[in-house]
């Protein structure tokens, strides 16, 4: 087969979106396909009017961009979260067009309920534009691209579900895998009886849906019970002085900021920290909980992406409510005083985890190519 993948995101092998798109194209030619692979940074921005165009005309650009290369003929194209949609609706006005594939990383729609949760608890603002225009705009794009596809792949079955009861498309769910870097570390990740049982990770960007308000506070409550209880932050991008202020001053020495960390570091970090915390409010599929499991993490999070559909609750997870530093700050505290506990869900989170292979991944979406090709 001959495809061209689009993705949203900036070129990076090792994080979000893009990683798994060049998973695919790497997995993919290895089993003898024609891969081509746009990214964010591959798009023609109109020159002077970048930052307008990423903010409202983002599919328009990747369509325009991504047309340049329809004379090579493709068996598939995807794009993903809607940025073809455009490309889309003028290639299925044609008797004979490419498998048109549209992919869902997260539903904008879920993210854009998370932030405007967040600002009407206070905890952020936001501006009219956003809540009336750029907030939106993504939820519309989701949506174009679930009209004019021939079949829309997502990550979980909650955005599954959406998806399905706006479009007559076909929609399939295909898990995402772990880093081959971090998948090959697995088999060697120490036991939890080897770590600090206090120590706690969180990995991410430090923004709000990811549930960055209720980490400070449950910090606090958990520091209450178990005084030498210490945290690391890592992959925030954000320096400690600037992170740190949203702790408690009492709490701020207890807390290590790694800004920027390699994969080799943060397989360090994994192997070394017991109870992973991962409050997020919006996920697609949630890469740095899988890591965190595979590395045999005790791991706090709540129902969504990856823990909605896949983790139970004191089987390989402690599961909590959404927005409550209540029940992060005591479901950490359970694992804290219970070392058969802490240590039975990092086993069982660990085989979980085993599954999401990059082959099983590649075998998936070959599997689906070749059956709704026209």
């Amino acid at each position: 087969m001959r495809i061209l993948l689009v993705s949203h995101a900036a070129n990076n092998p090792d994080g979000g979106a893009s990683r798994v798109y060049h998973l695919l194209t790497d997995g993919l030619r290895e089993r003898g396909h024609t891969v081509r692979c746009l990214h964010l940074d591959d798009f023609q921005m109109p020159r002077g009017f970048e930052f307008p165009a990423k903010r409202l005309l983002l599919p328009q650009v990747a369509s325009k961009t991504a047309s340049a290369f329809l004379g090579e003929d493709f068996d598939v194209i995807m794009g993903s979260n809607g940025m073809l949609y455009p490309l889309f609706r003028r290639l299925q006005g044609k008797a004979q067009h490419p498998l048109l594939v549209h992919h869902i990383f997260g539903l904008s729609l879920f993210d854009h309920m998370a932030i405007l949760t967040e600002t009407l608890r206070g905890h952020m603002s936001t501006s009219l534009i956003y809540k009336s225009i750029t907030g939106r705009l993504p939820i519309f794009w989701d949506e174009q691209g679930a009209r004019f596809c021939d079949i829309t792949i997502v990550l979980n079955g909650r955005d599954a579900d959406v998806v399905e009861t706006t479009s007559r498309k076909p929609v399939i769910i295909i898990p995402l895998s772990l880093h081959p870097v971090i998948a090959k570390a697995q088999p060697d990740a120490p036991a939890m009886e080897t770590r600090d049982p206090l120590s706690l990770l969180w990995f991410g960007s430090w923004i709000e849906r990811k549930g960055k308000f209720y980490l400070p506070r449950a910090l606090r409550k958990i520091a209450d019970r178990y005084p030498r209880v210490r945290l690391t932050i890592g992959g925030s991008g954000m320096n400690r002085d600037d992170l740190v202020g949203a702790f408690d001053e009492s709490l701020r020495d207890r807390i290590t900021v790694l800004p920027h960390i390699t994969i080799e570091e943060h397989i360090t970090e994994l192997g070394q920290n017991s109870i992973f915390l991962f409050p997020s409010l919006s996920e697609g599929f949630g890469f740095a909980l899988l890591e965190a499991m595979a590395m045999k993490m005790a791991c706090v999070t709540t129902l969504t992406g990856l823990g909605g559909d896949w983790l139970r609750d004191r089987e390989n997870a402690m599961i909590v409510p959404f927005a409550s530093s209540l029940h992060l700050a005591d479901a950490t505290c359970a694992l804290l005083e219970d070392a058969s506990l802490r240590a039975r869900l990092a086993r069982n989170a660990g085989k979980v985890a085993e599954q999401f292979t990059t082959q099983r991944m590649l075998d998936r979406y070959i599997d689906v190519f070749e059956e709704y090709r026209k």
